[in-house]
């Protein structure tokens, strides 16, 4: 059964256990459902747009490496995106939120000094991109 969640500038589409979320004008991130390792929705107390969360690690179980993805889901959408949620939990037995995850860590970058990372330089569209992504979210209002 397909699921599919469509909003303003965004689609989520769920089939074959296989995710695709896609931003107008983005490039689209296709995953498998089996390297979720987190699925949320956290809801705003208030009536403003409440947040789907994935995480998703590479298939190797030893890997740090985590992709985290964070979708603003108008109020009218959100009974669709916990059902989502509940089915990821069903089908994949994909958990809910990270107890430890740090709610208060802002996102940065690693510097290219620091000695626990290797950094390499990033290519300009990397580095266009960053930038894009940096201002979106210093310009979100939520």
């Amino acid at each position: 059964m397909i699921e599919h969640l469509e909003w303003r500038g965004f689609q989520l589409v769920y089939y074959e256990g296989v995710l695709q979320l896609i931003w107008s004008g983005s490039p689209n991130l296709e995953v498998k459902a089996e390297h979720c390792i987190e699925a949320s929705l956290r809801l705003d107390p208030g009536a403003g747009p409440s947040e789907l969360v994935f995480r998703f690690r590479s298939t190797a179980r030893e890997a740090s490496d985590v992709i985290v993805v964070r979708v603003s889901v108008p109020p009218i959408h959100v009974q669709e995106a916990a059902a989502l949620v509940r089915r990821l939990r069903t089908e994949h037995s994909v958990p809910d939120r990270q107890p430890d995850e740090d709610e208060a860590a802002e996102l940065t970058r690693i510097p290219a000094d620091s000695p626990g990372w290797i950094v390499m330089p990033a290519g300009t569209a990397s580095e266009e991109l960053f930038d894009e992504v940096m201002e979106r979210i210093g310009n979100d209002p939520g």
